[in-house]
This record gives C-alpha cells, sequence and structure tokens, in this order.
C-alpha cells in the first residue's frame, strides 16, 4: 500500500499554511525529490486559493479535502470542494495569445500548472469538484 496523506481544511486562505507543512514533510519522510515537493505544493496552493476566491458565492465555512499519495514513480494528488462547478482543463484560454496590454489579471496559473505537471484530470460527482493531478516524483535536471 502506497503512503497516503489526507487533510481536510477550510475555505480560508489561512488554513493552507498547515496544509502546505503537512505535505512537506510527508513528501519529503518519504523520499520525494526536492524540486517534486516544491512543485506539488506549488500546484495545491494555486488550485485550492482558486478554489477559495472564485469556489464560493457565500461566507459560510466549507470542508476541502486533500489526498496525497506517493507511488514508485509519481505522486498523485486529489482535491474535492463543493464549490462551484468549475473544470480548469476546459474553456481557458491561453493568454500567451492575447496581447500584453489586453491580458485580464491572471490566468497564468493554471496554464503554467498544466505544464509542470504530468496529468490533471476532472470530474464532478454528488455536487463536488474532484481534480486530480499527477507528477514524477523525480524531476530531471536540465542542464543549458
Amino acid at each position: 500500500m502506497n503512503p497516503t496523506l489526507t487533510r481536510t481544511i477550510t475555505n480560508e486562505l489561512h488554513s493552507l499554511e498547515s496544509l502546505m507543512n503537512a505535505s512537506t514533510n510527508f513528501l519529503e519522510d518519504h523520499g520525494v525529490d526536492p524540486m517534486a515537493v516544491y512543485r506539488i505544493n506549488l500546484a495545491l496552493e494555486e488550485l485550492i486559493t482558486n478554489t477559495i476566491k472564485h469556489g464560493y458565492d457565500d461566507y459560510e465555512s466549507h470542508d476541502i479535502e486533500v489526498t496525497l499519495e506517493v507511488r514508485e514513480t509519481e505522486i498523485v494528488g486529489t482535491i474535492k470542494d463543493d464549490g462551484h462547478e468549475f473544470n480548469p482543463l476546459t474553456g481557458s484560454t491561453d493568454v500567451r495569445q492575447v496581447a500584453l496590454e489586453e491580458r485580464p489579471i491572471g490566468g497564468l496559473g493554471l496554464h503554467l500548472l498544466k505544464k509542470m505537471l504530468s496529468q490533471m484530470t476532472y470530474q464532478r460527482e454528488e455536487n463536488r469538484n474532484i481534480l486530480e493531478v499527477k507528477m514524477r516524483r523525480a524531476i530531471p535536471i536540465v542542464e543549458s
């Protein structure tokens, strides 16, 4: 059985800090490459921040469940939330194709994640977004 970390946080930005600490410790304790630890945490932070900022219309407390699984060659992260239906894989325009002065604020985060991750899948079940991301456990160093 693969080592797994599961944490549930609320839809408040300050709850990200404890998740990032737990994620870093968990991944490092299981021998994950430091660059992969950095990148998986960057992906989690970007995706969860988007959910917190844009996923809810009310001021109620909502749970966001995060699971990390360390496999032999990859890390699998799953984020589940009850926010607005949002599939980050569809409908996004590549903002790099828009003139710099016409670009909206934001929009590069998801584009960068798609380039950085090995795979990202989305499904909507029982009024919950379920986003799964995969990343290689070791990130090769590219020499120039």
